[in-house]
């Protein structure tokens, strides 16, 4: 039996140190978490006998696409200003991303900026892409 089901960014909802993220840039990849590590390895002996090892990994990069006018660009903005006036001490901030339909999602406790976007100015307005990077980034187990 087919199972049809709709998709619409309407339901997701992304939150930055506690401020709803506006102003997403247009496009499929306006949010993007990418994981630091593979799940596991694989192993095989000369034997022919295998073992897995299971990553304990849970870093990830969080890729968020905005707008030059988005509150959430302004935000990261100050962010940066801090992180590299505390260096070693800065402490980090939270992302969360759930998407209300199908529970998709995930938090992170502990986020530091690892890209800031490219300043271009021109004809048309363009993309402020920021990379976030996160040691703990823990997944919502879908609806489905």
């Amino acid at each position: 039996m087919a199972i049809s089901t709709a998709y619409s960014f309407i339901n997701v909802s992304a939150v930055l140190d506690g401020q709803l993220v506006i102003g997403l840039w247009d496009g499929d990849d306006a949010i993007v978490v990418t994981k630091a590590a593979d799940v596991g390895t694989g192993l095989v002996g000369a034997d022919g006998s295998g073992i897995f090892s299971v990553s304990a990994s849970r870093a990830a990069t969080i890729s968020i696409k905005l707008q030059h006018n988005s509150p959430a660009h302004r935000l990261l903005m100050q962010k940066l200003k801090r992180q590299q006036a505390l260096g070693g001490l800065a402490t980090g901030f939270t992302f969360s991303i759930i998407d209300s339909a199908s529970g998709e999602g995930g938090v992170a406790d502990r986020c530091f900026i690892q890209t800031a976007p490219a300043d271009s100015k021109g004809v048309n307005a363009v993309v402020r892409e920021w990379v976030l990077w996160t040691a703990d980034y823990n997944d919502e187990i879908p609806n489905v």
